[in-house]
């Protein structure tokens, strides 16, 4: 029997490779007029999205528990229809030439503890003029409530898995996301490779989906 290749939706030759992937992280609102501030002084910096090379545990383990169920005095195992929290984002990058990326989470993790103050959003950075209950006649107000809050200084970051043409085909989604920590840099005259550093992000809900329009980086 002659097996023609070109009747497959997907080559059993063809795998995932670990080095194609990419985030693409929407700036949060309220750290727009900062970015956009930096990037009308920077003709390399994007306003409204960082995109950059990751690796790392991309993909969270997902587990929905069994709860055991008695019934003529056997067990029967059933859903308890309840997701577990996922663990914590963690992806490598390689810092960029100009460090817009490093300054990018940076800024953000400054938004969140105030590198002086100590506080939340201890320079005013927050934009909360666009959003309810974040101006009153022209007077910056308290925003209150932690779900208030983090509509400000988190996002929803996708990152893409690239085939072998570089073309998106699958994308990863964690809604509600923001950084928890970022890595040290390790510098040294004896060593000239790239410097790579890790970040961890926090989220509340993770999504995959195959990109139906197959659509380069």
């Amino acid at each position: 029997m002659i097996v023609v290749m070109s009747e497959y939706i997907q080559s059993p030759f063809n795998k995932v490779r670990k080095d194609k992937f990419i985030m693409v992280i929407p700036v949060p609102k309220g750290l727009k007029g900062m970015i956009r501030k930096f990037a009308h002084n920077d003709r390399y910096a994007d306003p409204d999205t960082f995109t950059m090379s990751v690796y790392g545990v991309i993909a969270p383990a997902i587990k929905v528990s069994s709860v055991d169920s008695r019934y003529a005095g056997q067990t029967v195992k059933v859903s308890s229809h309840s997701r577990e929290a996922y663990p914590a984002l963690t992806v490598n990058f390689a810092v960029d030439n100009r460090f817009n990326n490093y300054w990018f989470i940076y800024k953000w993790l400054d938004i969140l503890n105030d590198d002086k103050k100590s506080v939340y959003d201890g320079k005013d950075i927050v934009d909360v003029s666009n959003l309810p209950g974040g101006n009153v006649d022209g007077t910056r107000v308290n925003i209150g409530t932690f779900s208030k809050q983090l509509q400000y200084y988190s996002t929803t970051i996708s990152i893409f898995a690239l085939d072998e043409y570089e073309k998106r085909v699958a994308e990863f989604v964690y809604t509600g996301a923001f950084p928890t920590s970022l890595g040290g840099i390790d510098l040294s005259y004896r060593d000239s490779g790239e410097v790579d550093i890790t970040a961890e992000f926090e989220y509340s809900q993770f999504a995959v989906s195959l990109v139906e329009q197959v659509d380069s980086i």
